[in-house]
């Protein structure tokens, strides 16, 4: 009941705001060099999420609902990030979703920072860094990341190239592990239909001692009226430490304290 409430409140706040121009990075895994407008909130919401993974250890089902990621635009060219995933999780999938586990997973918070902005061959370049919370099942300790983001805006594709790392508690453990990021995205408008954009990501994270993970999506965003965008998206892992499918769709909306204007 709270999660279509809280649903509802932000369709109604979308419907009296003044969108900023549009940064959203949903359905990826990883992020563009850029943030929003100073008091300028935007919301990305994965409002369905599906993944299966086979190997290792027991066959398991997780349905993601919701994901949520929160972007506060400060001044100097930055923005708060704060961001969580709502799982519940079969663990010996048959065919039927029986709900074993629940949890919050990936929750963080973050300051991104652009440090410049280029122009056609020359990429704009970002930091995020922040604080990863343990809110997973058998972990403990705090966790730390750190990404460097270049983005490179073309006349008719777009791509995004994420490269970081930091540490993470071992789950049931205490011990520290060192974690490598990576990702690249590419987004390409659809010819004469300009609001429709075909995108693709390949994504991966080695976590010390363990198998590189590793992850291709593809998918469509359209920029829907009141500047409201939508996406979905499916992905596969690439190997047996990543998942074996999986899909994901939701939107970003803006809610607008400055009641800033595209080209004012």
């Amino acid at each position: 009941m709270w999660k279509s409430q809280v649903l509802l409140t932000l369709f109604v706040l979308a419907e009296f705001s003044v969108p900023a121009e549009v940064f959203a990075l949903r359905p990826f895994v990883t992020t563009d060099a850029d943030v929003v407008e100073p008091n300028v909130i935007e919301i990305e919401l994965g409002i369905f999420g599906l993944q299966e993974q086979k190997h290792p250890g027991p066959d398991e089902i997780t349905l993601e609902v919701p994901s949520i990621r929160f972007n506060y635009g400060l001044p100097w060219d930055s923005e708060i990030v704060l961001e969580t995933v709502g799982e519940l999780i079969d663990s010996e999938y048959r065919g039927t979703l029986g709900i074993k586990e629940k949890q919050f997973a990936n929750t963080a918070g973050f300051y991104k920072k652009v440090w410049w902005r280029g122009s056609d061959w020359i990429p704009n370049f970002a930091t995020e860094t922040g604080i990863v919370f343990p809110t997973e099942k058998g972990t403990s300790g705090l966790g730390f990341e750190g990404t460097g983001i270049f983005s490179w805006y073309l006349k008719d594709i777009t791509c995004h190239l994420t490269l970081g790392g930091g540490t993470e508690k071992e789950a049931f453990e205490h011990n520290t592990r060192g974690l490598f990021i990576y990702g690249i995205i590419l987004d390409v408008p659809v010819p004469h239909y300009k609001k429709l954009h075909l995108v693709t990501e390949y994504s991966g994270e080695k976590v010390e001692s363990s198998l590189l993970g590793h992850q291709l999506l593809g998918g469509l965003v359209w920029e829907g009226p009141k500047d409201i965008e939508y996406d979905i998206a499916g992905f596969a892992g690439l190997n047996s430490e990543s998942v074996d499918w999986g899909v994901t769709m939701g939107i970003t909306l803006f809610i607008s304290k400055t009641f800033y204007r595209r080209g004012h």
